[in-house]
């Protein structure tokens, strides 16, 4: 697996994650749940221009997953993006759902990405 699929494959994996280990995958100094969306999406526009390496089953997951974060976003949300919310909003389980989806149709394991982004 090349850099920017591994790459990938942790964002999507941090996204599935449970919001306690979510958390624990950033510095404190970082703004950890804008971090979640900043790592998939950066990943993800990557990943758009290679997506013939991905079923129309995992592209559709991975478009609902994009389109919910992007609906998530914009100062009229900004509640939504607080680390107690990350834990207990509706939006944010739907999140994690779409990310153990989208992980499934790609045959990628639901686990815990590993602490290091590198």
């Amino acid at each position: 697996m090349d850099y920017s699929m591994s790459r990938f494959m942790w964002s999507l994996q941090a996204l599935a994650a449970p919001a306690d280990v979510q958390l624990k995958l950033f510095p404190d100094f970082d703004w950890k749940v804008d971090e979640l969306a900043i790592e998939f999406d950066q990943w993800y526009q990557v990943m758009k221009r290679r997506r013939s390496l991905f079923t129309v089953k995992a592209r559709k997951f991975l478009e609902d997953l994009n389109s919910k974060l992007d609906e998530m976003s914009g100062p009229e949300n900004s509640q939504l993006w607080l680390e107690d919310t990350l834990r207990t909003d509706a939006s944010w389980e739907m999140i994690r759902d779409l990310a153990r989806h989208a992980l499934n149709a790609i045959g990628w394991p639901i686990e815990n990405p590993m602490l290091s982004r590198s």
